[in-house]
């Protein structure tokens, strides 16, 4: 399993309105994504930041929701929600508990 985590600080007090977005555009349109397994949208709301967490089956299927244009897309639309740029990181995922 791979993770991408897009960490990005939030313009003050417009936390809600953006887990709103991600809850009802982003996750749906997540759905429609080869390979996706889950995610999270985490916020603090005392250093207005921000982490979209997105969990895929391969590499390649992570990959290919930047390469179609889906994650730029996001961005693009959630920018009236950022106080800064956001940062992209990738990681393999070796563990994961559920309960």
């Amino acid at each position: 399993m791979f993770a991408r985590v897009v960490q990005v600080p939030l313009q003050p007090g417009s936390s809600t309105e953006a887990a709103n977005y991600f809850k009802e555009s982003v996750g749906p349109a997540l759905k429609q994504q080869a390979g996706f397994i889950n995610s999270r949208f985490l916020t603090n709301s005392e250093t207005n930041k921000c982490l979209m967490v997105t969990l895929w089956e391969s590499a390649d299927h992570r990959q290919g929701a930047e390469s179609n244009g889906f994650l730029q897309g996001v961005l693009q639309e959630m920018k009236q929600y950022f106080a800064g740029a956001p940062t992209i990181d990738y990681y393999d995922v070796d563990v994961q508990v559920v309960n």
